[in-house]
């Protein structure tokens, strides 16, 4: 089955299908689907993402960036803006003195990506995307999460997501990477037309116009989780409430 979906007007919209887990299991297919913006969908493809099995779509967007660039809204399926950005606090406020020393110098992606795990806000967008994880449990219905490009925000939200479900390391890294084959010169051009150019969406737009994903950006993810909680299951319980039978749940709805 493909990765890279045949969406016309959509860009970087993948299956998280097929996955293999350090538990023996595999993530089932028709459930998980990450992505970039849904802005300009053709009828087409509103009706590809309908027939697919999807009933829930979580926009990580900002709320001004919704407003200017608003989904396609499409019948039957429960669409949740869950807003990652703006943060409320800067990095330094929501680390601390000994956890900032831990990470060291940390570049502006690097930095965006600490941010999405340690900033109040952009948890609670987080938390309210396991909420829908929870419930998205009916067979062959999927969930799609995306941000404008679908690598950022959406990035992080699939490293959180598959590493609950115990996805190998080596995995989730290469799914990350996936960005770099997903994009052509046209979908490119897709998501230069989706910045907003505007001051309270700086940073998004700034890391919209680095379309290319590396392994060193991804690696801060780990490290901020181990440095905070002493692992990624610990910074799902401790920073995101999730409980262990939230975990064991989540592991059978999107497991085989």
């Amino acid at each position: 089955m493909d990765r890279i979906l045949p969406l016309k007007s959509a860009v970087n919209y993948r299956e998280m299908g097929g996955y293999k887990t350090t538990t023996g299991y595999t993530t089932k297919w028709h459930k998980l689907i990450r992505c970039g913006s849904l802005s300009y969908l053709s009828k087409k493809d509103v009706s590809y993402i309908y027939d697919y099995g999807t009933r829930y779509i979580i926009d990580f967007r900002s709320n001004s960036e919704t407003s200017i660039y608003p989904d396609k809204k499409i019948a039957g399926v429960t669409h949740v803006n869950a807003q990652v950005y703006p943060f409320e606090n800067s990095l330094f406020k929501n680390l601390g003195v000994i956890a900032s020393m831990k990470l060291g110098k940390v570049n502006f992606i690097d930095e965006a990506y600490a941010q999405m795990l340690v900033d109040p806000h952009a948890q609670q967008a987080y938390r309210q995307f396991f909420k829908y994880l929870l419930e998205n449990d009916k067979d062959d219905e999927s969930l799609v999460f995306h941000c404008t490009a679908g690598k950022d925000r959406t990035g992080v939200g699939a490293f959180l997501v598959l590493s609950a479900l115990k996805v190998e390391q080596q995995t989730i890294l290469e799914d990350y990477l996936l960005t770099n084959l997903a994009y052509s010169q046209e979908s490119t051009e897709q998501v230069n037309k989706l910045l907003t150019h505007t001051p309270a969406n700086q940073l998004a737009d700034k890391l919209n116009t680095r379309l290319a994903v590396s392994q060193d950006n991804f690696e801060i993810l780990n490290k901020v989780c181990v440095t905070l909680c002493g692992s990624v299951e610990q910074y799902l319980k401790m920073k995101l409430g999730l409980t262990s039978a939230d975990l064991t749940k989540l592991q059978q709805i999107y497991l085989e």
